[in-house]
């Protein structure tokens, strides 16, 4: 049977940014000539790839890709992202990781769901679920160079406007994204009942996040934040919640 996947977005090259661990910044196109930048994080693990949130390439990066190691699991960390998963599925017979309920792409089905309690794609990682979201979200600890959380829309680092065009750049700041860490304020209000407060509802999720032991990020959108990760996240989630001090 012939699947119309969808056709690879611009991108830039596979980087390294800590050992064993790569970034590829694609594009996503929310509505005509409105762009913003996405981020697929590679893993690897002696000759085994893990793609998280991952970003369709085109095929002479597909070959840089295969140079690294082989795509052997594919995780999904957030309920709108999930567009290209099919393709690496089939692709590269890869093992699918995704939480219950986050079918907003439907196909492929988990192979294993991610959950809090559950098993972990990465050898001594974690999984975290935002329990309080009414959308599912997770996070991915990696313990790499001291421990680096991987995100998709919940809590993100910008540094720029980079891979995004002029209108998606104005979209995001209206939305309230700005630069530097943030617990962005259009997931918040998605991820927050009707009835509830959105500046009080998530902060016990975010007050477990600020235990696991991380230095960097690497959100689904916005850019790489190196070394001073969890400091920025504690000041983030400080600012976007009341009653939530600044941990000394």
């Amino acid at each position: 049977m012939h699947i119309d996947y969808p056709a690879p977005l611009p991108h830039g090259r596979i980087r390294q940014l800590l050992p064993d661990f790569f970034v590829v910044r694609g594009t996503a196109r929310v509505a005509p000539g409105v762009v913003v930048n996405r981020n697929m994080g590679i893993v690897r693990s002696g000759d085994d790839l893990l793609l998280v949130n991952p970003v369709r390439l085109c095929p002479v990066t597909e070959e840089r890709l295969c140079d690294l190691g082989q795509v052997r699991q594919v995780v999904r960390l957030g309920f709108y992202h999930g567009c290209d998963d099919l393709y690496y599925r089939d692709r590269f017979n890869a093992f699918f990781w995704r939480q219950a309920h986050s079918d907003h792409y439907p196909l492929p089905p988990a192979d294993q769901l991610l959950s809090d309690s559950g098993k972990c794609p990465v050898s001594g990682g974690r999984v975290f679920e935002f329990s309080h979201s009414q959308v599912p979200e997770a996070a991915l600890l990696v313990p790499q160079a001291g421990g680096l959380l991987l995100t998709c829309d919940s809590l993100q680092y910008w540094n720029g406007w980079t891979g995004c065009s002029w209108a998606g750049k104005w979209m995001l700041r209206f939305s309230g994204v700005h630069q530097g860490m943030q617990v962005v304020p259009a997931w918040c209000r998605r991820a927050t009942p009707e009835h509830e407060n959105n500046q009080r509802w998530l902060a016990v999720d975010f007050e477990r996040l600020l235990d696991l032991p991380f230095f960097h990020l690497l959100g689904a959108h916005g850019d790489f934040c190196a070394d001073r990760a969890h400091e920025l996240a504690e000041r983030a989630v400080a600012s976007s919640f009341v009653d939530t001090p600044v941990r000394h």
